[in-house]
């Protein structure tokens, strides 16, 4: 599941109560294979745009939820269906998986984050760099690698909303506003 995506407050306060629920009950792992299940289906975007059609009736797509689902999700994640058609709330759905993965890194102690480079990195590479900023910030770090060959060169980490841009890309352009500021 991706960090990057979007969660309304809405959804965020239905993936509370759902960590909520499954830490009390000591079912986080099988709330998480769920939460996984679901961002897989809803990773399709027609998927998600039925839940979110004004047109389609609650109560049909409550009935597709119920023979997608039924008897195949932890009884937490079952109530959660249930009361998201209840209060005709099921738009909400595709939002919520990222809304429990990000509260259950916070309890883990995990800090996802993006890892940019102008070529492919090695695995060993990249894991490296992963337990340097997992010693620096005490936490467990995971890096998803994107390759932006205009980069030109060197790395650059998004990480809990913090960029750390060693680039060649981002040294230039820092290089240009203090050329650019200076006075003749």
């Amino acid at each position: 599941m991706s960090s990057s995506a979007h969660v309304s407050p809405i959804a965020r306060r239905y993936g509370r109560a759902l960590f909520d629920a499954a830490h009390d009950g000591g079912s986080l792992s099988e709330v998480r294979a769920d939460m996984q299940q679901l961002a897989s289906v809803f990773a399709d975007p027609s998927t998600a745009a039925v839940l979110s059609d004004p047109r389609v009736a609650q109560q049909r797509k409550g009935a597709l939820l119920k023979s997608a689902f039924d008897g195949k999700l932890h009884a937490h994640s079952a109530a959660l269906l249930s009361v998201l058609e209840a209060r005709n709330r099921l738009a909400l759905l595709p939002q919520i998986p990222a809304a429990f993965e990000e509260l259950l890194d916070q309890h883990e102690g995990r800090l996802r984050g993006v890892l940019e480079t102008a070529r492919p990195v090695d695995d060993a590479a990249k894991q490296r760099l992963e337990q340097a900023l997992s010693t620096s910030t005490g936490k467990i770090v995971q890096l998803e690698t994107n390759v932006q060959e205009d980069l030109l060169g060197g790395v650059r980490v998004t990480l809990a909303g913090t960029r750390f841009d060693g680039s060649a890309r981002g040294r230039l352009e820092k290089l240009q506003l203090r050329l650019a500021s200076v006075e003749l």
